[in-house]
């Protein structure tokens, strides 16, 4: 009898968890029909008009803290290292070697008359002209749709903020003369677009954690509308000079997506398996992409599709479960180095590795934690939806 009730007991948890993540899904996602068929998935909580002033007031406060960290007392570069300890290569020293050249570049943004740059009308004058700019070329998009089942070329077809952004370029190296000013406005430039562009692929892998935990009845798609949904996801990230790789998504549209899914799920099981053996204990598995472990004591989440970064093939850390803004504050130094490289004078070989271990720790991992946030939204755990947000860091993504 008790072997009756608890099967009953478990059977009801995982009704009633299903239901829960179904509810999630339609409060976020919406279904569109035509003739009875299933063409695209919106999501709600998309915007089209942004402003570009929050990211601007982001970026000025964390230019000043870092200021402020510098001035304290205390070891600033013995800091920096043990935040970023984790990212040494398993066997190698090459990315001791960028260590030094981090902590330089984050020392340069000491030399920024931060509200000088920041209330300089010419400054925000070419800002303003770009934000408009800019939400002149996303009326053109629908910024709500994170799939398209019927057309192949949807996404590849409208990448036009690239173009805006180039431009944008090069009338700031013609219009700024200050070097505090050229290099704060170029680095903005390129990261608001690329922050403006990554939000529909954030939300795009929180409909991939959705799509593999409900059945695609229960969505309201046939089992051929749910590949071709796939299909659209993986498209939208085709780069926009890869034409070969839009045709291939073109030709084999009704199975283009879930071969792409499930090679990268496979690839990330046997990446868990290999460096399995190096954690205390590996606890549930949530989705595709994450896993619990322990580290060294510490309860983490694992991001199991993107390794650390370049040089450390291991599972990227998504969450410290105790300590949430470590992963926050990480990646704040990093994008601020990234900004203090451009006044370093290094010729491009020494500048153009560290550049790529600098993106390497963070790109594309916030963007999977997108599935993450998914699941934790379809648990209706607030606080762990608000640790991914903060090191999504992404003030143009209004998420609610």
């Amino acid at each position: 009898m008790r072997r009756l009730l608890f099967l009953l007991f478990i059977t009801l948890s995982v009704t009633a968890q299903a239901s829960d993540t179904l509810e999630s899904f339609q409060k976020r996602f919406q279904v569109v029909k035509k003739d009875g068929k299933s063409i695209m998935i919106r999501d709600r909580s998309l915007k089209f008009q942004f402003s570009i002033a929050p990211y601007l007031s982001m970026v000025k406060s964390w230019i000043k803290e870092e200021q402020l960290r510098q001035n304290a007392k205390g070891d600033y570069e013995h800091e920096i290292a043990q935040l970023l300890e984790a990212d040494q290569m398993e066997k190698g020293v090459y990315s001791n070697e960028q260590l030094p050249i981090v902590v330089e570049s984050l020392k340069t943004l000491q030399g920024i008359d931060v509200d000088q740059v920041f209330s300089n009308p010419q400054f925000n004058a070419f800002f303003q002209k770009f934000e408009l700019d800019l939400n002149t070329a996303l009326s053109k998009l629908d910024p709500f749709v994170v799939a398209n089942m019927e057309e192949s070329k949807f996404f590849y077809t409208k990448r036009v903020t690239y173009q805006i952004v180039t431009i944008a370029l090069n009338i700031a190296k013609k219009q700024f003369s200050q070097i505090a000013l050229l290099n704060t406005a170029s680095y903005v430039l390129v990261e608001v677009e690329r922050m403006v562009r990554e939000k529909r692929l954030f939300h795009q892998n929180m409909l991939l954690h959705y799509l593999e935990n409900i059945p695609e009845d229960q969505i309201g798609l046939t089992h051929s509308e749910a590949n071709r949904a796939f299909s659209s996801i993986y498209e939208s990230r085709i780069p926009w000079y890869a034409f070969w790789e839009s045709r291939a998504a073109q030709d084999t549209w009704e199975k283009y997506g879930t071969t792409k899914f499930f090679t990268q799920v496979r690839a990330a099981n046997a990446r868990l398996r290999q460096y399995q053996t190096t954690y205390d204990q590996v606890g549930d598995r949530l989705n595709f992409a994450f896993q619990k472990a322990t580290i060294e004591g510490e309860e983490v989440v694992l991001n199991i599709m993107d390794t650390e970064n370049m040089f450390k093939t291991s599972p990227a850390v998504a969450m410290y479960i105790n300590n949430p803004s470590r992963i926050a504050r990480k990646r704040t130094v990093l994008q601020l180095a990234q900004l203090g490289m451009s006044f370093l004078s290094l010729p491009s070989w020494i500048k153009s590795p560290v550049e790529s271990y600098l993106k390497s720790s963070y790109q594309n991992q916030r963007l999977t934690e997108g599935a993450l946030y998914g699941y934790f939204e379809s648990q209706s755990d607030l606080d762990s939806m608000q640790s991914v947000l903060m090191n999504y860091q992404n003030p143009f993504d209004q998420l609610n």
